[in-house]
């Protein structure tokens, strides 16, 4: 069905296609010391001053001029650079350089945006580019992108982590990939994301509600991955990669291609990391009163491998861009022995320094096909956003050990598919001081379970959304800002049985694990907002909304030991869906010297979902007490703040903080896993040089300063605060037409023993990985 609405649509949308007699002038604008692209350069025609281009995050802008000119004549303007006139000339690539200014400020590499697919929305956007996602790359995007304020990840071991905003995660916050939901079973704490890095060219986020254009689980945030744009006519860029890491002897290499031949471009991007054990600086670790060895420090059957791919092909003409991609992604890592199940000091030992995991372990492959297309249509563009996901999960362990015989299952104790179709429509207008976006969602979701294990049954889901959105530009200062939407889910699961346990509560017979379930649920969301400018440094943004979300399917049905969480979770299948309201405010003020902005935020729910302890204790093998989904009512608050500080030419300081404060009004304590207060700091020395090699040379100092989180709920471990140092030097450099980095870090500079709270091993008291080197060598061309 998809595939034919996918054919229907392309075929329809040809006649819009005009070809008419125009000129290209496009080219790569770069920093003339570094030689490194830059962004958001304006280019102007000299004689009429009118803006024909702005450059993208690789430093390319292409853009069209009517007749048959050879040549234009040009002004290329940057903040912090000199300005400069330019000869450009059609159908080449033009390359130019341009000095930097002695007196304006720097960019900063993280940055607030304005125009974008969700201005509208009201939110607060941060974006996070190429340069930093290269410098700062972890195992995982998640821990890569929570060097940015109020998004912190949970980790399981190395490998596998997921993202948190605000304290937020799992289906509370939707992860959007060229335009599409990612369905990965997100809702699993021990779930890490199914995107590959080298895959991903830019990361916008979004904190606090996005349901308006995401839906019912944007609840939190949105974290939206981008590919690269098209090139231009005739063009090709590459970039290739290769990184070690010292603690798990770490080895990863990644490429990109990108190009363009006439109308019909290609993009072609992968990776491929593969990694031991990991290193903490302990030599024991105590769980329930045992105290078990961690030989040479080293936990075994941590290491893992990651794979990645994605192929894009597409067409561009003038008015009308469209694409089809694919995407794959598989991982296997294997998970500390002593985490599934209680741990034994004999199996401990029984498990080598292997690189491949044994089990317990997870796999997972996860592919995905997009059609995406955009129309320019009068004063609008229409967009089109089609997916099909397929997603893989399992679960590997030791049957004898979770109390089942050898079965025709083998090691596989959960298996988890998961199909998913979606469509996303939407128009977006801008008319004089006017702009509006309307939008429909579909989505479709089918769930099959197999294993010798149970944790969700079957299921199916539809969901169905339509929203409007517009912003008033009432003034050159003020605009306002607001919009409806309304949302629809059904959901049905079917019926399991135990036929190997018996019923807790009648000894003898089957036990149903989960009933058959069928529920409806729908409800309308708004926001209204402003953006006000202040004075000529000073910006101010507020946001209101109302949220809903739908309870999802492990919230509804689970009932089994979930090793990867180490507790036995129970659905409970009438659960409303969740409302809320959420009030947001950002301030930043941004001079040639000093940017720093703080954003305050409150977010009420009526009936927050969460799994809480039952005091009832499970009859299942390893299964502890019950812990159980219920709902109650409570709210989170809190703030983030940043500062970027250009001290001299050579000197910056950054300082973010970030700090979540939750209650439950039932209980009177926090909801469970809220990030503590934490603050980071940063000094970098940068030495530009005259050299036809290497520019740019830098050197930085970084501190992370986490406070103790006390405040917990109940049966949920307190943890210490602690202080992380890191140290990392790099330098740009350049041959001929190839530009590249070398960068060299060092993560938990002294060696540090310290327990992150988000960290799913911290229930063993198991610290984060010791001092850590990494070297990483990127090129393009």
């Amino acid at each position: 069905m998809l595939q034919k609405l996918i054919i229907t649509l392309i075929i329809s949308l040809f006649p819009f296609c005009v070809f008419a007699q125009q000129t290209t002038f496009k080219g790569v604008i770069v920093d003339d010391e570094t030689k490194s692209p830059l962004e958001g350069v304006t280019i102007l025609v000299e004689k009429t001053g009118n803006v024909v281009a702005v450059t993208t995050h690789d430093g390319r802008f292409q853009f069209v001029d009517e007749g048959n000119k050879k040549s234009i004549q040009t002004i290329v303007h940057f903040l912090g650079f000199n300005e400069k006139k330019v000869t450009l000339y059609a159908n080449k690539m033009n390359e130019v350089e341009i000095d930097p200014s002695l007196e304006e400020l720097e960019q900063v590499e993280i940055h607030e945006h304005g125009h974008d697919e969700l201005s509208l929305s009201g939110m607060n956007l941060m974006s996070v580019n190429s340069f930093m996602l290269e410098t700062q790359k972890a195992t995982t995007i998640s821990e890569t992108l929570a060097k940015t304020p109020g998004v912190s990840y949970i980790s399981t071991g190395v490998g596998i982590s997921k993202p948190t905003v605000r304290g937020m995660a799992g289906s509370r916050v939707v992860v959007s990939v060229d335009g599409v939901k990612l369905e990965d079973q997100q809702w699993g704490m021990d779930h890490g994301l199914s995107v590959g890095q080298s895959t991903v060219d830019e990361v916008e986020i979004a904190k606090g509600a996005a349901t308006l254009k995401y839906g019912s689980d944007g609840l939190g945030g949105v974290i939206r991955m981008k590919s690269p744009e098209p090139l231009g006519e005739n063009s090709i860029e590459g970039k290739a990669g290769i990184t070690y890491r010292s603690n798990n002897q770490y080895v990863g290499a990644d490429f990109k291609v990108n190009a363009q031949k006439e109308r019909v471009f290609y993009q072609l991007s992968g990776g491929y990391e593969d990694f031991g054990n990991y290193r903490v600086p302990a030599e024991t670790f105590d769980y329930l009163g045992g105290i078990y060895r961690i030989d040479n420090g080293v936990l075994v059957n941590t290491g893992g491998d990651i794979g990645n791919l994605k192929a894009t092909v597409g067409l561009e003409t003038n008015n009308w861009i469209s694409s089809i991609s694919y995407s794959m992604f598989k991982e296997s890592v294997g998970l500390f022995p002593g985490a599934t199940g209680i741990p034994s000091q004999s199996w401990l030992d029984s498990f080598g320094n292997e690189r491949n995991p044994s089990v317990p372990k997870q796999e997972i492959l996860h592919q995905m096909i997009t059609w995406n297309s955009h129309l320019d249509i009068g004063n609008g563009v229409l967009w089109f956003d089609l997916g099909q996901q397929f997603n893989n999960r399992q679960e590997l362990s030791d049957p004898i050990r979770h109390g089942r015989p050898e079965s025709e299952y083998g090691s596989v104790a959960n298996e988890l598919n998961l199909r998913t179709s979606s469509v996303n429509v939407h128009y977006d207008v801008e008319k004089e001081n006017l702009k509006w976006e309307t939008g429909i969602n579909y989505e479709y979701q089918e769930n099959e379970r197999s294993g010798y294990d149970f944790l969700i049954p079957n299921y199916r889901q539809n969901t169905a959304g339509g929203y409007g959105m517009i912003g008033w530009e009432m003034s050159e200062k003020l605009e306002l800002i607001g919009g409806l939407r309304f949302d629809y889910i059904s959901f049905d699961s079917d019926e399991y049985v135990d036929n190997y346990f018996d019923d807790p509560s009648n000894s003898g017979t089957p036990w149903v694990r989960a009933q058959a379930i069928s529920n409806d649920y729908y409800n309308f969301t708004g926001s209204v907002g402003l953006k006000w400018k202040l004075l000529k440094v000073i910006d101010a943004n507020t946001n209101f909304a109302k949220t809903f979300r739908a309870p999802t399917a492990n919230e509804l049905a689970a009932n089994g030991v979930h090793h990867g969480t180490f507790r036995h979770e129970q659905g409970t299948a009438d659960l409303s869906p969740e409302t809320g309201y959420q009030w947001d405010l950002n301030l930043s003020y941004s001079t040639k010297k000093v940017a720093l902005s703080i954003n305050p935020y409150f977010n009420y729910y009526s009936n927050y979902i969460y799994l809480a302890a039952s005091g009832t204790p499970s009859t299942l093998p390893d299964g502890g007490q019950i812990y159980k989904y219920t709902e109650s009512e409570g709210f989170f608050t809190g703030y983030e703040f940043s500062l970027n500080w250009n001290i001299s030419k050579k000197f910056v300081f950054t300082n973010s903080v970030e700090y979540v404060y939750s209650v439950n009004t039932e209980t009177k304590r926090s909801f469970p896993f809220v990030p503590p207060l934490a603050t980071l700091n940063e000094l970098t020395f940068t030495q530009p040089v005259k050299s036809s090699f290497f520019s740019k040379p830098y050197i930085s100092v970084n501190a992370e300063l986490v406070q103790a989180q006390n405040r917990v709920d109940r049966n949920e471990l307190a943890t210490d605060g602690y202080a992380v140092m890191g140290l990392k030097m790099g330098t740009g450099f350049h041959m001929k037409s190839v530009y590249g980095n070398l960068t060299f870090r060092v993560d938990n500079l002294t060696n540090a023993n310290y327990m992150r709270h988000l960290s799913r091993y911290r229930i063993l008291n198991l610290p984060e990985p010791g001092r850590n080197f990494t070297v990483s060598l990127s090129s393009w061309f």
